[in-house]
């Protein structure tokens, strides 16, 4: 994995750390991102191509690589759709989900997301095929998001500072109860970097488990310095 390759491993927003310890098979075929996270590689805080040589797959390389895997019965917990961009501003996340779906109609297939669009697109998702989803949610409060998220894009308009902050809050929380409310299997990822949103981590795991959510994966970043 190259430098840049790395750097994104490392965002809040996507880890195949994550994915590796919910042990499912990574099949990220989302190149382009929605949200701007402090300490991103990418150059450009717009809707930008975030397509990296080695880890974004095409829609056909990913059926393969889940194919493949089936065949040697090396699917413990399913797939996951997820990154290295945003899974649901990516036409391919969805490609990928129907053709799973059809092909394996028992397999245990997941959509990662960063929750900016999951209350607009919940409803495609589950026609999709969707019966899991991973969410990313990092923060409680808007300050501590404000460290974590430096802009968003949502409806073709850009938000920055506080504004992306909030904006960030009330759709990942709305998407988590909304997913739990459609049936949805949720699972709350959260990325723990100590001396940014440590000390609100045990409110997250709280808030979710209230709303419903099915599972709560927590894993530790460096520390931001």
């Amino acid at each position: 994995m190259n430098d840049h390759a790395r750097g994104v491993a490392a965002l809040p927003c996507f880890s195949p750390q994550a994915a590796g310890e919910l042990s499912m098979l990574w099949l990220p075929v989302a190149p382009a991102c929605n949200m701007y996270c402090t300490g991103c590689s990418r150059r450009s805080d717009s809707l930008s191509d975030l397509a990296i040589p080695g880890v974004s797959l095409s829609p056909d390389d990913a059926i393969e690589k889940a194919a493949d895997a089936i065949r040697r019965d090396a699917l413990p917990s399913g797939v996951v759709i997820w990154g290295p961009g945003e899974s649901l501003v990516n036409a391919p996340t969805f490609v990928v989900l129907k053709k799973l779906a059809w092909l394996y109609p028992n397999l245990a297939v997941t959509v990662g997301t960063n929750g900016l669009l999951l209350p607009d697109r919940l409803d495609e998702l589950v026609r999709s095929g969707a019966r899991n989803i991973i969410l990313s949610v990092n923060a409680a409060s808007v300050v501590t998001a404000g460290r974590l998220y430096q802009s968003a894009i949502y409806h073709g308009r850009k938000y920055i500072g506080e504004d992306a902050a909030r904006l960030i809050l009330q759709q990942q929380w709305n998407g988590l109860e909304n997913g739990v409310d459609a049936g949805l299997s949720v699972t709350v990822c959260i990325a723990e970097i100590s001396n940014v949103n440590g000390h609100e981590i045990a409110e997250i795991k709280q808030r979710a488990e209230a709303i419903g959510a099915t599972r709560i994966v927590a894993y530790r970043l460096p520390t931001e310095t």
